[in-house]
C-alpha cells in the first residue's frame, strides 16, 4: 500500500470514528453506515478507495460490537421474543437500507 493511500485511510478511521462518537445513536448509526456501504459498493470505485472508505470509515463508524452488546443486554433480561424480534428487525432494515444506497449510487452513475 502506498503511504499516500495510508494516510487516507487514517483519515477516514478517523472521521469514522468521530462521527461515531458525535452521533452517539447505534440505530441512526447503523442505518446510515449500511446506505453509505450500499452506495460506495454500487459506485465502483477503484479498489483503493473502496479499502479506504469501506475497511477505513465504516469500519470504524458502524460497530458491530454496539449491535451484540444490545442483544446482550436483552438476553439478561431474558427476553427471547423481544431478541428475537429486534435482532429481525435490525438485520432486515439493514439490508433494506444497504440496498436502497446501492439503488441511488446506481442511479447517479
Amino acid at each position: 500500500m502506498k503511504i499516500k493511500n495510508f494516510i487516507y485511510l487514517l483519515a477516514a478511521c478517523y472521521f469514522g470514528t468521530f462521527l461515531r462518537i458525535y452521533i452517539d445513536n447505534n440505530l441512526i448509526i447503523s442505518l446510515v453506515g449500511s446506505f453509505f456501504f450500499g452506495f460506495v459498493i454500487a459506485r465502483k470505485f477503484r479498489k483503493s478507495i473502496n479499502k479506504i472508505l469501506l475497511s477505513g470509515f465504516c469500519a470504524c463508524f458502524t460497530s458491530f460490537s454496539s449491535f451484540i452488546y444490545i442483544l446482550y443486554q436483552i438476553i439478561n433480561e431474558q427476553d427471547y421474543i423481544k431478541i428475537v424480534l429486534i435482532l429481525n428487525i435490525i438485520l432486515v432494515s439493514n439490508v433494506l437500507i444497504m440496498y436502497s444506497g446501492f439503488v441511488i449510487g446506481r442511479k447517479l452513475t
